[in-house]
C-alpha cells in the first residue's frame, strides 16, 4: 500500500475525525471508503453508459415480428 500525504483545513479534518469515530472507522479507512465510492460510481456508470450505447445496435425491446397490425395499434 503507499502512503500520500494530502492537506485539509482544520475544520474539514475535526468534522471528518468525528465520523469517523461515529462510523468507528479509523480518518484513513473513512478517506478510502470515500474513494473508493467515487472511483467505483464512476466505473458503474461507465458500464451501465456502455451498456445502453450496446442497446442502441440491438434496439430496447424485441418484438416478434407479425404479431401486431395497424387496426390492433388504434384500439
Amino acid at each position: 500500500m503507499r502512503k500520500i500525504t494530502f492537506s485539509f483545513p482544520e475544520d474539514l479534518i475535526r468534522q471528518a475525525k468525528i465520523l469517523a469515530a461515529q462510523r468507528d472507522l479509523s480518518l484513513n479507512a473513512l478517506v478510502r471508503e470515500a474513494l473508493e465510492g467515487l472511483v467505483g460510481s464512476r466505473a458503474r456508470c461507465r458500464k451501465a453508459g456502455e451498456r445502453l450505447l450496446r442497446k442502441t445496435e440491438t434496439g430496447l425491446y424485441e418484438i416478434p415480428p407479425g404479431t401486431w397490425n395497424r387496426a390492433d395499434l388504434h384500439d
